[in-house]
């Protein structure tokens, strides 16, 4: 399966799960480590552009990007499908859960911008880590009408 993400192009071949494992985020606590994809580039956008401050936006400041996509074989990812609605505290549980499990290399799990489509999570303690491969890097800029 291919998967994406948008970086910085100091990170574009980091899949350490470093910047999760520091902060946090919708499906880890600080602490646990893992990589945030998405299913397609368009929602790797979509995921950046709502973690970004509005004025950022508005301001036509977006930063450059670079596009990461990368493949894994379909057959090392789990899927979860929790009830809705979910919380920050449940996908949270789930996915440290998961990360610390260490029972499947990826876990589909609902991405909360558009739910009918799914991110991917990596897990970068998982031994078949060495199964994900880049295929390319690409730089990556917002078209003008969002105010670049």
């Amino acid at each position: 399966m291919r998967v994406w993400r948008l970086t910085k192009a100091e990170h574009a071949l980091g899949l350490d799960g470093e910047g999760a494992r520091l902060w946090g985020g919708r499906w880890n606590n600080p602490g646990v480590a893992m990589v945030y994809t998405a299913s397609s580039l368009s929602l790797a956008a979509l995921e950046v552009l709502v973690h970004l401050p509005p004025q950022m936006r508005r301001a036509g400041a977006l930063p450059p990007f670079v596009a990461v996509s990368m493949d894994l074989p379909d057959s090392l990812a789990e899927r979860l499908d929790p009830a809705d609605p979910i919380s920050l505290t449940v996908t949270q549980s789930l996915g440290n859960d998961w990360g610390r499990g260490r029972s499947s290399l990826a876990l589909r799990v609902p991405n909360l911008v558009i739910p009918q489509d799914r991110a991917l999570l990596i897990n970068p303690a998982h031994p078949d880590i060495v199964q994900v491969r880049v295929v390319q890097i690409k730089p990556f800029r917002f078209g003008d009408r969002l105010g670049n």
